[in-house]
């Protein structure tokens, strides 16, 4: 066996629960044997070490399946056709509108996560935004990291509120487009076009991409005409509400001209109306890939663990149910 490795490390700092367990069995046998003794001499002890022991090791083998150990080192040989492909994803309060089902960010989710099964040898990155950015997976062939990064993605995964389209282009230009790969990088900016912070014009961070040799492929996504109110869902009871200002419901619609006027100023640039209706990204992005420029480079080895969690939890559980035994027995 090769050399264990933790996917999930932080969790083995839960391991003070088994000596913690210790512990406490041992004052709980002391508590016994004084309580046994108060009933005099002839009260009888039942030795309950086989039940401690199975206990704390099924607790010492819960957490380390949390931690995910991994062993088995597995090789595999990805082809890379020398495109990247990011996706800029708001985030805002105004993608919870429900004029999709059930809300526009869960739909973009759903159409990225399609988009990328279709995907086969391209680098992939994801940023989210709302008032500010954040680059949730750089440029990888790890699709399965992507995915897992696309799903955790909420509100929540940005610290600020609001909406600003200009700086999370500015943040990808910044850090994730390479002037060297002029003409085989793709940006795919997904959001209803609702700016509402102040700050850089989004035409010419638009405009910045486009210099930078990345093409724009631009998703309107919402109601443009009538709009849709944002739910809101209350922590402590769970009821759902909609979201106000100064006492009156907000409205969030599609603000389709910013998004024409940027994907207008980058060469090649593109703009999707996909409004409230169906949402294929995938069929968009093969259509705007017919003729892309393409660079087969050298295969990329990928190095992986196989995950072994499933054996720890099978083995608490086991330990468990010997201690249950032991107890009814007893």
């Amino acid at each position: 066996m090769s050399l264990i490795h933790f996917y999930n490390p932080v969790a083995l700092a839960w391991l003070w629960l088994v000596p913690a367990g210790v512990v406490l069995f041992l004052y709980a046998a002391v508590k016994r044997k004084r309580a046994v003794m108060a009933f005099g001499a002839s009260g009888a002890l039942v030795s309950r070490k086989r039940e401690a022991f199975s206990s704390c090791a099924a607790v010492a083998l819960v957490v380390l399946a949390l931690a995910r150990p991994a062993w088995d080192l597995q090789e595999r040989q990805l082809q890379e056709t020398g495109r990247d492909v990011i996706f800029l994803l708001d985030v805002s309060r105004s993608m919870l509108a429900e004029d999709m089902h059930p809300n526009r960010l869960e739909n973009a989710k759903t159409a990225i996560l399609d988009c990328v099964d279709e995907i086969s040898g391209d680098r992939v990155g994801l940023v989210l935004f709302a008032g500010s950015a954040e680059i949730r997976c750089p440029l990888t062939v790890d699709y399965d990291y992507f995915r897992m990064a696309l799903h955790q993605a909420s509100p929540d995964s940005v610290t600020a509120g609001g909406t600003m389209i200009a700086n999370a282009i500015d943040k990808t230009v910044d850090k994730l487009i390479d002037p060297e790969k002029k003409g085989l990088q793709d940006v795919i900016l997904i959001t209803d076009g609702e700016d509402m912070v102040e700050g850089a014009d989004e035409v010419d961070a638009a405009r910045k991409l486009g210099e930078a040799g990345a093409r724009l492929i631009a998703i309107g996504i919402g109601d443009r005409s009538r709009g849709s109110r944002i739910a809101t869902e209350d922590a402590e009871t769970g009821e759902t509400s909609f979201m106000k200002h100064d006492n009156r419901e907000v409205w969030t619609k599609l603000h389709s001209e910013t998004l024409r006027q940027m994907s207008a100023v980058v060469p090649d640039g593109t703009y999707f109306e996909v409004a409230n209706g169906p949402f294929d990204l995938r069929h968009i992005y093969r259509q705007t890939m017919e003729h892309a420029q393409r660079t087969s480079v050298e295969k990329q080895v990928m190095e992986s663990y196989e995950e072994k969690f499933p054996l720890f939890l099978g083995g608490a559980v086991a330990l468990l149910l010997l201690s249950h035994r032991w107890r009814r027995k007893a």
